[in-house]
């Protein structure tokens, strides 16, 4: 199922902000953000699935020093033009290219419900290789079960009794869980 990434990315670049629910994803990190500079001890923090940047805008905001990673060099280039003092960075969540304890904190606004959960897994315990020792990670999910495709993307939905042993299992303890619909978050710490 390896093909799934290389037609997601295709998609990316060819959808650019119109492959996700922007607004929704909008208030989730309107909700969420206050909560996540609070819990950080340092103010590195990476966007994972940074898309164009909304999220990095807003983080960089909070006096954060910010770095996105996104697989779509498309909504990469698209992130570049609209945020500044921001290194944007084309890579896989399944193999981060940054060193351990590289981060206080990782933000995943909206881009973890396109990995299947096998990969998920990977991502997971990417995330939490390269998070400090108390480091802050903050993901959004699709509320539900099962898989689908719309606009030729792979999206899966998952739930709480789903995540939380992925979570344990990479070695994180949750702090907050806000469960709403469609999407619900996650707030935890390594």
């Amino acid at each position: 199922m390896q093909d799934y990434v290389s037609r997601n990315k295709e998609t990316f670049d060819r959808l650019g902000t119109e492959a996700t629910d922007v607004n929704e994803l909008i208030r989730i990190a309107s909700q969420a953000l206050p909560g996540f500079q609070m819990l950080l001890a340092g103010g590195s923090v990476l966007d994972l699935g940074c898309g164009v940047g909304h999220d990095s805008l807003r983080l960089k905001r909070h006096r954060l020093h910010v770095a996105g990673l996104d697989i779509s060099e498309v909504m990469l280039e698209a992130a570049k033009e609209q945020v500044e003092g921001v290194s944007f960075i084309q890579g896989d969540f399944r193999n981060l290219p940054f060193d351990n304890s590289s981060y206080d904190g990782v933000w995943a606004n909206g881009s973890l419900f396109y990995v299947t959960p096998e990969d998920l897994r990977r991502t997971l315990a990417e995330v939490a290789r390269i998070l400090r020792p108390g480091g802050v990670f903050f993901a959004s999910y699709i509320a539900g079960e099962g898989e689908f495709h719309a606009d030729s993307l792979y999206h899966r939905r998952y739930t709480w009794e789903e995540l939380e042993p992925m979570y344990r299992e990479a070695g994180f303890r949750t702090i907050d869980n806000a469960f709403g619909q469609p999407y619900f978050s996650i707030m935890a710490v390594k």
